[in-house]
């Protein structure tokens, strides 16, 4: 597979393959697009992330009432990115919440579910615009607006990334189900024979990787072909509940499987199960985990959640895990991240002229 770095023509990124202990890089991923600069998981979002540069560009998906896989991070509309004719539907997503009582959240959440609309029902609502009312926007104070962006469907993207990098970026998507809310998406199952098709069509087996916090997607997808790179993502707060003596709690997003049963480890788990990557959150990675997950031969990339950690991006803990011999790190900001690493003497991505 060709490199996309521009210092560096030795170095090559493979999906699911973590780095040879000689080597001197980190793979950026461009985290929902570029969401520090644009708006998050659409069109102009990507063409920010390839114009900074980018290794591999992340989205998350979901499949609509007509069965097309969109761009969207929220299994149901989010009114903290989604307007309407100017109007936000409500005044941010954690009002909506707290408004309904929970017996009744159900029922209140199906007109609103992506499941149940069609791909042309979610071209009505404005997707470049954050709503002021949000605590999320404080996050990306500098994110431009951009209207008339709409959510994409998952091949315009893959097909814009190709023509613009002439399939040197690659993919990193992200399944977005409930298990404790199973009706709210399809199934796992149709999840993967889904996205399987899309990445066979597109000739993408070895230039994506397929990420989930639910593991059993990732499962179905392994079913369907080894070939397939799957990361299992884990938060902070999954490693507490998945230590849980709770056995249904413990296992809920990991398909049943307990990490009691793995030594208590969770780069053994994923090896185990199959995964070519392990992917915690950046504040859950532990030095003896990076280097467990690398003698097993795991890929390991990291990622932010602003909502916990407090902003989009810790230069200290980021150069910490850089020392440490991360593989990649999943980025709101990938500019600065570029900035970071080759101020350290690491070589950046190419960046593309995306029209």
């Amino acid at each position: 597979m060709s490199n996309s770095f521009a210092a560096s023509p030795d170095y090559k990124i493979m999906a699911g393959v973590p780095h040879a202990k000689d080597t001197k890089y980190v793979e950026i991923y461009g985290h929902r697009g570029a969401r520090s600069y644009a708006p998050e998981n659409t069109l102009p979002g990507y063409k920010a992330g390839l114009k900074i540069g980018l290794n591999w560009v992340d989205m998350d998906i979901g499949v609509t009432k007509d069965g097309v896989v969109v761009i969207d991070h929220d299994i149901w509309l989010n009114p903290d990115i989604l307007s309407e004719d100017g109007k936000f539907w409500a005044k941010s997503k954690e009002e909506f919440i707290k408004s309904i009582p929970e017996d009744k959240f159900n029922k209140q959440i199906e007109p609103y579910l992506v499941k149940n609309l069609t791909f042309a029902n979610l071209q009505k609502y404005e997707a470049g615009i954050l709503n002021p009312n949000s605590s999320y926007g404080k996050y990306f104070p500098d994110q431009l607006s951009i209207p008339g962006t709409r959510i994409p469907s998952l091949q315009s993207v893959v097909d814009y990334v190709n023509k613009v990098t002439d399939n040197q970026v690659n993919f990193n998507i992200e399944i977005k189900n409930d298990p404790t809310h199973l009706d709210w998406t399809v199934s796992p199952k149709e999840f993967a024979s889904k996205l399987y098709k899309l990445l066979k069509q597109n000739n993408l087996i070895h230039r994506a990787e397929i990420q989930s916090f639910d593991w059993q997607p990732l499962y179905d997808l392994q079913k369907l072909d080894p070939k397939i790179k799957t990361a299992y993502l884990v938060a902070a707060d999954d490693i507490t509940r998945m230590k849980s003596i709770d056995l249904v709690k413990s296992g809920l997003w990991s398909g049943g499987k307990l990490l009691k049963d793995y030594n208590n480890s969770l780069p053994q788990m994923v090896k185990a199960l199959g995964g070519s990557c392990y992917e915690p959150e950046d504040v859950a990675l532990t030095k003896a985990d990076l280097d467990e997950a690398h003698r097993l031969g795991l890929k390991v990339a990291v990622w932010t959640w602003p909502e916990h950690s407090g902003g989009a991006f810790d230069p200290k803990l980021i150069d910490k895990l850089i020392s440490w011999g991360i593989d990649g790190i999943l980025t709101d900001d990938p500019g600065r991240l570029a900035s970071l690493l080759a101020a350290r003497g690491y070589p950046v991505p190419k960046r593309y002229d995306a029209k």
